[in-house]
């Protein structure tokens, strides 16, 4: 089964990431198979899912403190057999970490202080991608990472569908315009 087809499955308790900035994330840091992943705030689980597809056989390793949301995912990850999954029912700012990881993924509030946090967990030139919905997440973000030296940048993804008809052609007039703000950083 397809990743999106799996996605489309399942049960949404939170807010996603969706599709659309997750190929920002993917095209903004070139992860690829064999990396292994570290993310904060599963969620529903579309990201860790979506990257654990990429990065087999490297390995997601999924940090969720809200145990509803984590269970949620658990049970989608066997349903579906998804085995480069790993889910810690855990807040990522108590948490005891000593692996080392290719790509650090942060959706969550207070994210500045993970990023500083898991600096050391983030291999060289290793990459931090953070989803922020307000743009004072992504001020204090940014504040943090340019304190410790990353190459930083921050980026939106509005998409507009189009209606293609043999009369005529115009935008949809409703769609997912603004869905949140990406943080790319690269430790240098």
């Amino acid at each position: 089964m397809n990743v999106i087809d799996i996605l489309k499955k399942i049960k949404r308790i939170p807010q996603v990431i969706l599709p659309k900035d997750i190929g920002l994330i993917i095209a903004y840091t070139g992860v690829s198979p064999g990396w292994n992943v570290l993310d904060s705030g599963t969620g529903s689980g579309f990201l860790a899912i979506f990257l654990a597809n990429i990065v087999k056989p490297g390995k997601v390793i999924s940090y969720e403190k809200n145990k509803e949301y984590a269970e949620n995912v658990i049970e989608h990850i066997k349903k579906f057999k998804i085995e480069n999954i790993e889910i810690r029912i855990e807040n990522i700012l108590k948490a005891e970490i000593t692996e080392k990881f290719d790509l650090i993924t942060l959706d969550m509030k207070g994210a500045e202080a993970a990023v500083k946090k898991l600096n050391e967990n983030l291999k060289s030139n290793g990459f931090f991608a953070v989803y922020s919905p307000h743009i004072e997440q992504v001020k204090a973000v940014r504040s943090a990472l340019e304190k410790m030296n990353y190459e930083t940048k921050t980026i939106e993804n509005i998409v507009r569908e189009w209606k293609v008809t043999s009369k005529y052609t115009h935008p949809r007039p409703s769609g997912i315009i603004h869905t949140g703000f990406i943080t790319i950083a690269r430790k240098v």
